[in-house]
């Protein structure tokens, strides 16, 4: 039979590809309609001009489109159109007594295109899920229909309604496609040109669903796959009923059209959808069911109901391969959840009594299926029967019945509560009755032989003989006065669902129900029950044979625990050595481990586990590479360990490099070997100390050492370097100065050694400075001046300076100026130190050729007022390697190839370096040996206004101002040279050699000291010390701070802040030239003088800081005149205001302003406006108002002239 089917799909299957793949015609093919179903002519009274058209109208054409779309169109011949359409289409052609003309098209498009321009009448078949069109209308349905989701049956995957990730099968043009991916867009969408590939897609498993109209799934399932698949519920769009489209410019034709299908009686459209194998709720449309108010309450109450069935009570209900409920009654139930809207939960049971129970317990509410007449329930509980059935008894084919009397004596297997039970007590009492929890149970009892015969229903005793016993049982006839007939049942507690369930079984249509039983009784067989009435002796008998080893093993048991108890006593004692072994060997810090002689572990402590970040099931019973902890390299090597202690059976000790969570460790390690009471190697006991954290110990005191070594490295060069570096120009003086006090010698010889003697000092000066220098930028002392300066000028004095060594070596020494804006702000003090010592190292190192100084200015694309400037020092000279150019800006570090008269400190280009830094210019250098060098210096500086540049002038001691300057130094020499200095500049000098002397002369001295210059290291008291006490004598005196010069040899950056910190003014470095100590002079007399000036001057107390503090003049001139203008626009307020107290009040203040200005009128004026208005004289206050204001005007114009 399957195979006639399969080869019916596959004729079909072939047609259809034939009519698909047939020649295009251009024209529509004229197709012959034919009636399969013919009916009576219905009455139609049209209207008249629907009358009149039709009278005018002897034909009309109505189109379809190949393919077939079973059974509205069959689609066997290409020139004939027949199905449900196609009866419809005669009885509208006899109805009206026009003559039908059916064309047929290429596609859908191209009849609905033709219908638009006017080719054809109508449309033969539509749905109204395609909608208004343009100019189309439709006709009322024909034929009732829905889209639906179809299965195959047996899938064993759960689809969800969105489909998400299922292949859905379809039957449309791009169109419906557009529509259904909105629909299911989680869905693979697959297209088929016909409903029959569709549905055999789901067969071969080619697609998961297929989207279909109800009324070809229904036709196509029952003609063709009946056992494969189903109807699993409706689409997503569920309305679209069949009826004709027709043009809206013919509405007589659908008024014609319309009035026929509604004279045509329903028995009549029943009668042609039967003809084609459909039900009749195609044709009526299925009302709600009429439900009472209880019912309804009920349902409203019990949204989800628990079902219980039997799990092996085919072909009503059972579970296939996949586990899903199958059957009659699982359909029944489907029908019930979607009629009224109940969710079904289905628990499945294994006998009667399991099912009855869970009734009368309420763990259910209802019962599937069961014969109506069960003796254990009231019949009230029992729904109309859904099916009815024979009782028949089934026995062996080897020993068949032709009466009961014949099972006399032997054993009949029926189920419990059977109705048949009392029928053969009464009727047969010799039958020996045996009761058993299910039919199948009882089948299966006779197949085994346990009994003679069983009773069943012949629904079910065909279904299970046909596919499971055929050649073994067979029916043997009929018993019983009644057939079985099978319900529902309900619990007492909930009788509105009984009468719910019998509305919802009447409603469904005979035709349906006999669809639904003709499935099930052709079904394939599910898998024979294996319940547990099946087994349930078996299980007996194990239980019992289990219960008889159970007393064996009791009475063994209590003849062991003598030989128990004896031995508990040595356990204790074993076991409490056990424990302190085990706490002695976990408690340990250090890791300890035990391993058998294949290498796996048999123990570990804590310490092994917390070490390797592990636990004891990742490594019990493991070998290391097993138990991958450690990289395999790793693994192997402490494998080899193992080996070795097997052969050597000697302790082993290491230090071994590990690795832990990517973290490496570095043990001492150790494997000692254990045997056997038989003297065979048995296995390793091991264990490692983490020294880890001692090796970084040991790792950081040898880098700390390293560092230590190499400081006290630099600290000998440094000392080394500097010893030479100052010895060498000291001897020089010191041997200079020998030979003239020994020797003498001409003018010529003296002021020749004399120069010598300068150079080597300084020399040695600049090495201290540059000492200095280093010292302060790296502590981070040395902060920038910026300043307006003029940079061709800085540079013209730095080509000055150093003219003469050039023209002394013979070298051109060239000056070369490109710049368009020389006006800038810049520290150029820290430039014209890097200038000055890249010219002086380019002079030092060229023994012939040239130097050249070059100044240029960069484009600067931005809009700021920055400007880009290059200052390039070039020479012709020894030149420098790549190592050289590398290393030339460290401190320390001279050129080698240099001859030994030209070497100095290695200290200058450092500094410039860092003075680079900190202008934020870029310094580099290029140059190659024999070929001179290049020093370039880029920085960008901020553009000014020449008249913001103070020309630079030398300070000159003012003629006739000599100072009192007190002197404290401790060094017999210094304190000499230093009088002598400050004698030679025209000042008093009283000489101390230590700080207490010198405190005693300040606090004699009448009149007291202009000046103190101290040493800061002398005995007994030190120059800080001197400060601090002078500075307290001054604040208990009440005098002034008078200027305190710190003076010292130290070179070191702190000693500013140091000298700061203590009071001084000002920190002085040896050896001072008389320039330096000139210019510092300068300061303090030219501050004397100021003071004297302002002593003297006969002005007010604006004028004397105009002298004093010339800074600060200017901002509080503006600031009074300000304040003027602002009382003055007050005072005229106030005599608007007629405020005569605030008048005087205001006159009073400005009167204080005058007094600051010594403007005598002004002030004469406010004390008159104050007495006026006191007198409450507003007239007269007026006058003086205008006199104040005016001379205020005066004395804001002269203020204005000073500033």
């Amino acid at each position: 039979m399957k195979t006639l089917r399969l080869l019916l799909v596959q004729s079909l299957i072939l047609l259809t590809c034939l009519l698909a793949t047939t020649l295009y015609a251009q024209e529509p093919e004229l197709t012959e309609l034919q009636i399969h179903a013919p009916v009576t002519t219905p009455k139609v009274i049209f209207a008249p001009q629907t009358r009149a058209w039709l009278s005018n109208r002897p034909e009309v054409t109505a189109a379809i489109w190949r393919g077939a779309w079973p059974p509205l169109h069959m689609g066997f011949e290409q020139n004939q159109f027949e199905g449900v359409a196609a009866d419809y289409l005669g009885v509208i052609q006899a109805a009206t007594g026009i003559r039908l003309k059916v064309l047929r098209f290429a596609s859908r498009a191209e009849a609905r295109e033709a219908l638009l321009q006017g080719r054809v009448d109508m449309l033969a078949l539509h749905d109204v899920s395609e909608g208004q069109e343009g100019a189309i209308t439709q006709s009322r349905p024909y034929l009732l229909n829905n889209k639906v989701i179809a299965h195959r049956i047996g899938e064993t995957r759960q689809l969800s309604s969105d489909l998400a990730g299922q292949r859905l099968a379809y039957v449309g043009d791009d169109a419906v496609g557009a529509l259904l991916k909105q629909q299911y867009p989680k869905a693979t969408l697959i297209q088929y040109t016909n409903h029959l590939n569709g549905l055999t897609s789901l067969i071969y498993e080619q697609a998961d669903a297929f989207l279909t109209d109800a009324v070809v799934g229904e036709y196509l399932i029952r003609v063709l796959y009946n056992n494969d698949i189903y109807i699993a519920g409706d689409a997503t769009t569920t309305s679209a009923d069949i009826n004709f489209a027709v043009s809206d410019r013919k509405p007589q034709l659908l008024a014609a059209i319309n009035d026929t299908l509604n004279a045509l009686p329903q028995n009549d459209m029943k009668r042609i959808t039967s003809r084609w194998g459909l039900g009749d709720h195609f044709v009526a449309d299925r009302s709600p069911l009429e439900l009472t108010s209880e019912e309804l309450t009920w349902i409203e109450n019990h949204k989800k109901i628990k079902v219980v069935l039997a799990a092996s009570y085919a072909p009503l209900s059972f579970y296939d391969q996949n586990n899903r409920l199958q059957g009659l009654t699982a359909d029944l139930l489907a029908i019930l959840a979607q009629r009224t809207g109940l969710e079904i939960d289905v628990v499945r049971s294994d006998s009667v009594s399991n099912m009855l129970k869970r009734l009368e317990d309420n763990q259910v509410d209802l019962i599937a299926a069961l014969s109506i007449g069960d003796l254990r329930l009231n019949p009230s509980q029992y729904t109309r029967p859904y099916t009815v059935s024979p009782f028949v008894v089934i026995t062996k084919r080897q020993s068949p019945i032709r009466d009961l009397s014949e099972l006399n004596g032997k054993r009949l297997a029926i189920p419990v509560g059977n109705p048949l039970t009392k029928w053969l007590q009464q009727q047969h009492p010799g039958v020996i009755q045996v009761p058993v929890e299910t039919a199948a149970r009882g089948v299966e009892l006779v197949s085994n032989g346990d009994v003679t015969a069983s009773v069943h229903t012949q629904l079910g005793a065909d279904y299970f003989i046909k596919h499971h016993f055929r050649s073994d049982l067979m029916i043997s006839g009929m018993v019983g006065p009644n057939p079985a007939r099978i319900g529902m049942v309900v619990s007492t507690e909930d009788m509105p669902l009984k009468s719910i369930i019998n509305k919802v079984l009447l409603e469904i249509p005979p035709e349906e129900f006999k669809t639904l039983s003709d499935r099930w009784r052709n079904h394939a067989a599910p898998a024979v029950a294996s319940s547990w009435s099946t087994y349930k002796s078996s299980v007996y008998k194990v239980i019992g044979v289990a219960l008889l080893f159970l007393l064996a093993f009791l009475i063994w048991n209590y003849y062991l625990q003598a030989q128990i108890k004896k031995r508990k006593r040595a356990e204790t004692a074993l076991s409490d050595q056990l424990s302190f072994s085990k706490t002695l060997i976990d408690g340990s810090p250090i890791a300890l481990y035990v391993r058998d002689k294949a290498g796996k572990l048999v123990h570990c402590n804590r310490a092994y586990l917390e070490f390797l970040q592990i636990t004891h099931e990742d490594v019990l019973g493991k070998t290391l590479p097993d138990a991958e902890i450690l990289p395999v390299s790793l693994s192997a090597q402490y494998d080899q360990i193992y080996q070795n202690s097997e052969q050597g059976a000697e302790p082993a000790f290491a230090d071994l490099e590990i690795e832990v969570q990517g973290q490496p460790h570095r043990i001492y390690h150790w494997t000692l070997p254990f045997q056997s009471s038989a003297g065979e190697f048995s296995g390793v006991i091991g264990g490692w100390l983490d020294i880890s954290e001692r090796e970084q110990l040991v790792e950081q005191l040898r880098v700390a050492k390293q560092a230590a070594d190499e400081a006290n490295e630099s600290k000998s060069i440094f000392l080394a370097s500097m010893s030479h570096e100052i010895r060498t120009p000291i001897s020089a003086l010191i041997g200079l100065i020998e030979m003239l006090r020994v020797r003498g010698g001409t003018p010529q010889q003296i002021n020749d050694n004399l120069a010598v003697a300068h150079e080597s000092a300084q020399s040695l000066l600049s090495l201290i400075g540059d000492i200095l220098d280093l010292s302060k930028i790296e502590a981070g002392a040395m902060v920038l001046s910026p300043r307006p300066t003029r940079l061709s000028e800085l540079l013209h004095s730095v080509h000055k300076l150093f003219e003469i060594n050039a023209r002394n070596k013979h070298l051109t020494f060239d000056l070369i100026i490109d710049v368009q804006d020389q006006h800038v702000i810049i520290d150029a003090l820290m430039l014209n130190q890097i200038i000055a010592n890249l010219v002086s190292n380019a002079i030092k190192f060229t023994e012939q050729g040239f130097v050249q100084l070059s100044l240029k200015q960069s484009p600067n694309d931005s809009e700021s007022n920055l400007a880009r400037y290059v200052i390039e020092v070039r020479d012709s000279g020894l030149g420098l390697n790549e190592q050289q150019k590398k290393a030339i800006f460290e401190p320390f570090v001279q050129v080698v190839s240099a001859p030994t008269s030209t070497r100095g400190t290695g200290l200058g280009l450092s500094i410039c370096m860092r003075l680079a830094q900190l202008l934020e210019a870029q310094l580099s250098v290029d140059s190659q040996p024999d070929k001179g060098s290049s020093f370039k210096l880029q920085f960008e500086a901020e553009r000014t206004l020449p008249e913001d540049v103070q020309e630079s002038t030398q300070p000159q001691a003012p003629a006739g101002m000599s100072l009192n300057i007190l002197v404290a130094e401790d060094h017999a020499a210094n304190r000499l040279l230093l009088c002598q200095q400050l004698e030679y500049l025209g000042h008093n000098a009283i000489p101390c050699d230590d700080g207490e002397t010198a405190l005693a002369q300040w606090q004699a001295a009448d009149p007291p000291f202009d000046l103190t210059i101290t040493d800061c290291n002398m005995p007994h008291m030190d120059g800080y010390e001197l400060t601090r006490r002078i500075r307290t004598l001054e604040q208990s005196r009440g005098l002034g701070l008078h200027p305190i010069f710190g003076l010292t040899a130290n070179a070191q950056s702190h000693i500013i802040q140091d000298c700061l910190d203590a009071g001084m003014t000002q920190c002085l470095f040896k050896p001072i030239g008389i320039e330096i100590l000139a210019e510092q002079i300068y300061a303090v007399t030219a501050q004397i003088e100021r003071q004297v000036k302002a002593a003297s001057t006969t002005g007010g107390e604006l004028e004397k800081l105009r002298i004093l503090c010339p800074d600060a003049y200017s901002p509080l001139v503006e600031e009074l005149i300000n304040t003027n203008r602002q009382d003055a626009a007050r005072l005229e307020q106030m005599l608007i205001n007629n405020e005569l107290k605030k008048i005087s009040g205001l006159a009073h203040k400005i009167k204080g302003g005058a007094q600051l200005a010594d403007a005598r009128n002004l002030i004469e004026a406010c004390m008159q406006l104050e007495s006026l208005a006191h007198l409450d004289d507003a007239n007269a206050c007026e006058e003086q108002i205008k006199t104040v204001i005016q001379i205020m005007l005066s004395l804001e114009q002269e203020l204005l002239e000073t500033i």
